[in-house]
């Protein structure tokens, strides 16, 4: 039988967190904490499970080919140190399958520069996969795991360059996935991260240019089956956590996924859930959903309180007003309101940041936390065509969204762009420092 090792990278870091983002996330872990109590974030080591990971253990089986897991994370982030405990493992010949992320993606074409000498063959996927250099691995996939990818696995396994057409695997479907991830690599988490992820769909099908799943452009939903035996295999693996994050991009573009999660869930009390989801999409049947399901908090992208600018992103909008509304119906319901904001947006104006922090602080009573992003332009972004002449910083570790941004915004300076998102930084401390309701009287996040 082929074989593959299939490998987490660690994660460089050039330089200690910025202080003021990092002083926010302590108050945000302190008031996560008041509603969920078990919740934590790991002092070190990954705070998720590389979910990636369990995907494709699902689709190698899937194609006959054997895998190991190599969980590099904890060990120090160079090509040789990586390298020699995958040369170790994988055979000449096998596969090894990586998926870098911005700042370890340097790290991860160095280590296949030395595997690719000594006879393996180099598979790289992920966000970043595109700016691969010619030659540089063996086969590079972009966006989401299917049954292709799968054919391109078998057809690598066996010496034949990935190419060939050839009929489904038995198991797999093209219109729908009817494999369930496989969690087997991935036992040595258990007690280690706060919370499971779980997708009932994958994609999305609004098309906003800023986002990096907007390359979908579809839904692809999770049978109920295989959802339900991958839920089967998470609660046996990690009985101890009972946190879901619904990695759903858009909760509720499919009523059929929606209804497959309540289904799978409701003869299994007591787990809650985290869900994200479009403004648009929050109607009364979401909400009704999402309290029946268990959801203690809803996110939502909130890129500017300037709906011109919007519309400028492709970012489909009903304006301010109804943006006011949804937020505070889900208050209204219980549920707690998440904002992700973005900063460093291409057509971010200093009018534009007024707008958003102001209507921020105007609305403080209805938000509950905010997370912080500011822009990276991932290859798979449908902005990145038009800024990749406007990038001036190639250094991939310092494309963090907790970091200056790397190209020439069309309004601001990029100083000017990074004041402006640490002053949205400042007003998001400002809110979570009021005291909450379930907070005990007279004390208040610091």
């Amino acid at each position: 039988m082929p074989s593959s090792c299939v490998v987490q990278l660690p994660f460089p870091s050039s330089h200690d967190p910025d202080p003021s983002l990092s002083s926010y996330y302590e108050g945000y872990d302190r008031r996560f904490r008041t509603l969920l109590p078990d919740y934590f974030i790991p002092s070190d080591g990954l705070w998720e499970m590389p979910l990636w990971v369990a995907h494709l253990t699902a689709l190698l089986d899937e194609a006959g080919v054997d895998s190991v897991f190599c969980d590099l994370s904890s060990t120090p982030a160079e090509p040789d140190a990586c390298a020699v405990p995958l040369l170790e493992t994988a055979a000449p010949g096998d596969l090894v399958l990586m998926s870098p992320l911005a700042q370890n993606f340097r790290l991860a074409l160095d280590v296949a520069d030395r595997l690719q000498r000594a006879g393996r063959r180099v598979v790289l996927g992920g966000n970043m996969a595109p700016l691969a250099p010619e030659g540089a691995v063996h086969a590079i996939h972009r966006g989401q795991l299917d049954v292709t990818f799968v054919r391109r696995l078998v057809d690598l396994a066996q010496g034949r360059g990935g190419s060939s057409e050839k009929p489904l695997l038995p198991g797999l479907a093209s219109d729908r996935i009817t494999w369930a991830p496989d969690y087997r690599h991935l036992g040595s988490y258990r007690g280690r991260v706060p919370l499971l992820r779980l997708n009932a769909s994958h994609g999305c099908l609004y098309r906003c240019s800023f986002c990096g799943d907007a390359w979908s452009r579809q839904l692809t939903l999770v049978d109920k089956t295989a959802l339900r035996r991958e839920v089967d295999d998470l609660t046996a693996r990690f009985p101890d956590t009972r946190l879901f994050y619904i990695g759903d991009k858009t909760f509720g573009q499919s009523r059929e996924a929606v209804a497959n999660l309540l289904d799978v869930f409701r003869d299994r009390p007591g787990h809650r859930f985290i869900v994200q989801t479009h403004v648009l999409q929050v109607r009364d049947w979401i909400v009704d959903a999402m309290l029946e399901l268990g959801v203690v908090a809803v996110e939502l992208g909130f890129e500017s309180a300037d709906s011109q600018m919007l519309k400028r992103l492709d970012k489909l909008s009903r304006g301010l007003d109804d943006y006011t509304a949804k937020i505070r119906e889900l208050s209204d319901a219980g549920l707690k309101v998440v904002l992700n904001v973005m900063g460093g947006l291409d057509e971010e104006t200093e009018a534009s940041h007024g707008q958003t922090v102001g209507w921020m602080r105007e609305n403080s009573s209805a938000l509950w936390l905010f997370n912080l992003y500011n822009f990276v332009p991932y290859p798979l972004t449908p902005d990145f065509p038009r800024l990749r002449e406007r990038i001036v910083n190639w250094n991939f570790a310092e494309w963090r969204e907790d970091l200056p941004v790397v190209y020439r915004p069309r309004h601001l300076s990029r100083e000017a762009s990074w004041k402006l998102f640490q002053e949205k930084i400042a007003t998001a401390h400002d809110i979570i420092r009021t005291p909450t309701a379930s907070s005990p009287s007279g004390t208040q996040d610091r």
